[in-house]
């Protein structure tokens, strides 16, 4: 099997925005409305879908490797489920102990910043509010 001399591999983060599981008509709004999205220690890190689209094109021009396409801010769920929940107008749930499994840990997007992919949306706090309300 041959390996290819160039590559680029771009692992994006959670996304949201529309057509996606965190749109208003979304899997997770309507799992925030059962209470059913636990506000625990499980970190995540988030990417609008524009964001995403942009880092692909910006990708044509980079050198092999692999990058991680996210925003600037991980958060723990107990920091990005209440605002979510505020957003789309479900209750917000109550924080909940522990949870957040060794791979939850969140991602670095500073290889790609490096090349000159900044995201519209540098965090899911803003991003949330202008691209979900």
């Amino acid at each position: 099997m041959a390996e290819m001399q160039e590559h680029v591999v771009l692992r994006y983060g959670t996304l949201y925005g529309p057509g996606t599981w965190y749109a208003p008509d979304g899997l997770i709004s309507a799992a925030l409305a059962r209470g059913a999205v636990p506000a625990d220690d499980a970190v995540t890190s988030f990417l609008h879908v524009a964001d995403a689209a942009m880092a692909a094109v910006s990708a044509l021009t980079w050198p092999s490797g692999t990058f991680n396409i996210v925003d600037d801010e991980p958060a723990p769920a107990h920091e990005w489920v209440p605002v979510l929940a505020d957003v789309l107008g479900a209750p917000v749930p109550p924080r909940a102990e522990g949870g957040g499994a060794p791979w939850e840990r969140g991602a670095d997007n500073a290889r790609a910043t490096s090349l000159g992919w900044r995201p519209i949306h540098p965090s899911w706090r803003s991003g949330f509010r202008t691209a979900l309300a």
